[in-house]
């Protein structure tokens, strides 16, 4: 138990230092990028075989898609595609293996879409780049990441900005810089690529304005490029490694590479050395300027000083083919004119080395196979979604089915509890009719009880008041004692009893309407009994004008109008 204890322990400890390292590499790589992509290199060689063997993710795509880019920007075209193409493939293998395995996860690398446009376009093939660099931008334009949707539209803009300058459609270039440059500036972020985006910007714009020979222009723009950087220099922590002082460069180079194309050569050394200044942190741009630098001294006539720079250019570890053709070129012409035959012949051996298309060819293969890549890729994607889709729908399909089929049973279920509802209902329904109508006749023979009741003994009153008797006092007793019945509550106690039974609201109702007697209700009920004024004088042993007094003085308790009738009122309630 306790050894493996401490083997689990051993274990997390070995993942978490292997994740560090991780970290650390790619630090290490995006941190030297620029300033020294020679030792990035090696920081990526070294995250390569670190996870070798690894289960692939996202941040392995990332790393191995931003290797390509270092390589890309040492002009190292082949190696480059080499790691997009390992970018994708291992992109491809986590959508397979499931690894965040949706539809949203299945998309395009904008980034290496974009960098294989810059490809095309540094071996001047302006339509494909121009493709690629609006295919990314559709990607960048969709992608939900802030990182991604900002810096690549801004990138994807300006590049395609880049080709119509090479195309010589310089109108169509100003415009599309301008629409970057106004797309960035309105919209300020407090991020590190900020500044030196819109400084870089700038001499994008500065580019176009020389391109259309607007020189007074192109001098302006200098000047607020060098007021803008003036500003914004204080806010970077180590100001001489920033991309703000890399693109701040750009400035001067494109000066100077400006002027030595008019072959005012003193104007373009005094800019260029200015740029290399500038640039001295960023050693794949000197080497860049390095090489403008020694064709301007070479065409002065200043050959110790070109040659020397020439030579150190080409002592750079891993030098592009382009620069070295432009170095190797300096030192032929130095050569020719020094008559150093021997290494006259070395340096034209290196040209014609360099000047063969294998490497050409090598760079625009690989570029085939990689779009090819691409293409399955993206078939094998859209399979991949259909079948997601397919089975979604099938899903959906199935459970649609049991849906309806589990509603129909229900609304049988349902329908046929109703109807044994509605039966039930119909059955109590006639019972309780049955039992109503058993009231009312109970009702009625109560009433006509009271009526033949009252008839009986009011005949009975009038024999008595008719006879002479001895005893007067006897008879008066007798008579007001058979009064006294006739009028008697008790008489009425079985009558209200049937009456509430059959009509349970209806008094209920009336004193919500208005303060009633017990004399107001009781006639009220003779009425909703549809009992007649003569029947009511019969029932209650009283006159019928009494009646007539009885009803009106109800009509006024109930506030009826003139034109309302009593037996109408009632009967509706």
């Amino acid at each position: 138990m306790y050894s493996r204890f401490l083997f689990f322990i051993f274990l997390l400890n070995f993942v978490y230092v292997n994740a560090q390292q991780n970290q650390r590499l790619r630090d290490s790589i995006l941190k030297y990028q620029f300033i020294n992509p020679n030792l990035a290199i090696e920081f990526g060689m070294d995250y390569v075989e670190l996870r070798e063997g690894t289960t692939p993710d996202q941040e392995m795509v990332k790393t191995y898609s931003k290797i390509g880019e270092i390589l890309l920007y040492m002009e190292l075209y082949s190696s480059a595609l080499e790691y997009f193409n390992s970018a994708i493939q291992i992109s491809n293998s986590i959508n397979e293996v499931g690894v965040e395995n949706t539809l949203s996860s299945k998309k395009k690398l904008p980034w290496i879409v974009l960098n294989i446009g810059n490809i095309y376009f540094k071996k001047g093939n302006y339509e494909k780049a121009m493709e690629k660099f609006e295919e990314a931008k559709k990607l960048f334009d969709i992608s939900k990441n802030t990182f991604d949707n900002d810096n690549g539209l801004f990138t994807s803009n300006s590049n395609i900005g880049l080709v119509y300058g090479a195309m010589g459609e310089y109108d169509k270039q100003e415009k599309i810089f301008y629409e970057a440059y106004d797309r960035i500036v309105s919209n300020p972020r407090e991020d590190d690529n900020y500044s030196s985006n819109v400084l870089y910007s700038m001499s994008l714009l500065l580019t176009v304005k020389l391109h259309k020979g607007d020189l007074i222009s192109a001098e302006n723009k200098l000047n607020e490029i060098n007021e803008f950087f003036e500003s914004e220099k204080n806010k970077e922590e180590h100001l001489s490694k920033s991309l703000l002082m890399r693109n701040f460069g750009y400035a001067y180079s494109i000066m100077g590479a400006y002027y030595q194309s008019k072959k005012e050569y003193n104007k373009a050394i005094k800019n260029l050395l200015k740029a290399s200044e500038l640039f001295k942190s960023f050693p794949v741009e000197i080497n860049l300027t390095g090489s403008r630098l020694s064709e301007c001294y070479l065409a002065l006539g200043q050959t110790d000083i070109a040659k020397e720079i020439a030579l150190k250019n080409l002592s750079f570890k891993n030098i592009s083919e382009r620069e070295k053709r432009y170095n190797y070129k300096v030192l032929e012409k130095i050569y020719k004119k020094t008559k150093n035959k021997d290494l006259l012949l070395n340096v034209k051996d290196s040209l014609i080395l360099i000047s063969s298309d294998l490497n050409t060819r090598k760079v625009f293969k690989t570029l085939n196979d990689l779009e090819t890549q691409i293409l399955l890729s993206d078939s094998a994607r859209a399979l991949n979604e259909s079948r997601i889709k397919y089975n979604l729908y099938l899903f959906i399909l199935v459970i649609t089915s049991v849906i309806l089929v589990f509603s129909l049973v229900t609304i049988r279920i349902n329908y046929n509890y109703q109807r044994e509802k509605g039966n039930r209902l119909e059955i109590e329904k006639q019972i309780i009719s049955s039992k109503l109508e058993e009231k009312n006749r109970e009702l009625m023979s109560k009433t006509n009880f009271i009526i033949q009741r009252n008839d009986y003994l009011k005949k009975i009153q009038k024999e008595v008041d008719s006879r002479k008797v001895d005893s007067e006092i006897s008879i008066n007793r007798l008579s007001k004692e058979l009064d006294l019945v006739i009028r008697s509550e008790k008489s009425y106690s079985d009558f209200d009893k049937m009456f509430i039974e059959v009509y349970p609201d209806f008094y209920n109702k009336l004193n919500a309407l208005a303060s009633l007697s017990q004399t107001d209700l009781r006639l009220a009920s003779y009425i909703k009994m549809n009992h007649t004024n003569n029947e009511i004088a019969s029932i209650s042993g009283i006159s019928l004008r009494t009646v007539e007094s009885q009803r009106y003085r109800l009509s006024k308790k109930l506030n009826l109008e003139k034109d309302q009738n009593l037996n109408s009122f009632l009967l509706s309630i």
